[in-house]
């Protein structure tokens, strides 16, 4: 038991790096976690922006292509 206790004031300031080390490392996961989930958030808007760009310009060209047609016939 004397051992134990020599160990660990001996290396007591490594024993608290070592610890600060693990939780910063369990941080930087759930960090990494967040940034994945914000990230997919991003990806799955860029994809709606997308689709609903397309589908403007789709009715954009439909309008025009009956305006060419009413000018068309006057």
């Amino acid at each position: 038991m004397s051992n134990a206790v020599q160990f660990l004031k001996g290396n007591a300031v490594l024993l608290a790096l070592v610890f600060i080390a693990l939780y910063q490392q369990s941080e930087i996961k759930e960090m990494e976690r967040t940034l994945n989930y914000v990230y997919a958030a991003v990806q799955a808007n860029a994809a709606d922006t997308e689709v609903v760009k397309e589908e403007v310009w789709g009715i954009t060209d439909l309008i025009l292509a009956i305006h060419a047609e009413d000018e068309l016939e006057e």
